[in-house]
């Protein structure tokens, strides 16, 4: 990797992904966020407008992002609002949205992303973000499908890129303050009783970034106050 990384993330216009882009700058990095709708509030070329369910917009942001930097070190995905509805009132058309944006928006991504990363002979990171409820939880269908789908993914995902320097792994987020709290609703107090602020989360992700951690890949690193007890 070089010296300063070059880190694309998705979704600054969340708060989680605002928090990841302000964490990758403040410790020197370039960055390049996409949004799903255009705005006018950072220096030309640090910000790029694609679907994340559209392959052709993905590549297109991604192409951008890697001519801007000069390359793609990283990869940071997050995502839009959650979909919370009762499962016998939910839409196909509700179901599929969040699926579309989270589950597919990461593999495009990622595809598109881990090429670039290929070409540059050095390898990369890629972190995906999913929520604790890949687990399941009351009116969390979509939620949860889509985040069973990138824990599966992140699995598979470090088999064929590992072989060429390219590690990924995933944050499962939950009991955060961020726009995703929503999905917690019925999941109590944390053990440590407080819940975790997009900032924490960033530093998390931040971490799982860097190339010196080398051999941890594939991981499922759960960012929620301690709520999970799972072993994935």
């Amino acid at each position: 990797m070089t010296e300063i990384d070059r880190v694309l993330i998705t979704g600054v216009d969340t708060r989680l992904g605002a928090a990841v882009r302000d964490h990758f700058a403040g410790r020197g990095a370039l960055t390049v966020g996409t949004v799903t709708a255009r705005r006018d509030d950072g220096p030309a070329g640090e910000l790029v407008v694609a679907d994340p369910a559209d392959r052709p917009e993905v590549g297109d942001a991604v192409a951008k992002a890697a001519a801007h930097m000069g390359g793609i070190d990283v990869l940071v995905v997050a995502h839009a609002l959650p979909v919370v509805a009762p499962f016998a009132e939910q839409s196909m058309a509700e179901f599929w949205r969040h699926v579309d944006a989270t589950l597919t928006g990461s593999f495009l991504y990622a595809q598109v992303a881990a090429e670039h990363m290929r070409h540059n002979g050095t390898g990369g990171r890629i972190v995906l973000t999913t929520s604790r409820w890949h687990v399941g939880g009351d009116n969390l269908a979509a939620v949860a499908t889509a985040a069973g789908g990138i824990v599966a993914l992140t699995k598979s995902l470090t088999r064929d890129f590992g072989g060429f320097g390219i590690g990924v792994n995933a944050v499962a987020l939950g009991a955060l303050d961020s726009e995703w709290s929503v999905c917690d609703a019925s999941a109590g107090e944390p053990p440590g009783g407080r819940v975790g602020s997009v900032e924490q989360a960033a530093a998390v992700i931040g971490l799982l970034g860097r190339r010196q951690l080398g051999a941890a890949v594939g991981q499922i690193v759960n960012v929620d106050g301690g709520l999970s007890r799972n072993r994935v």
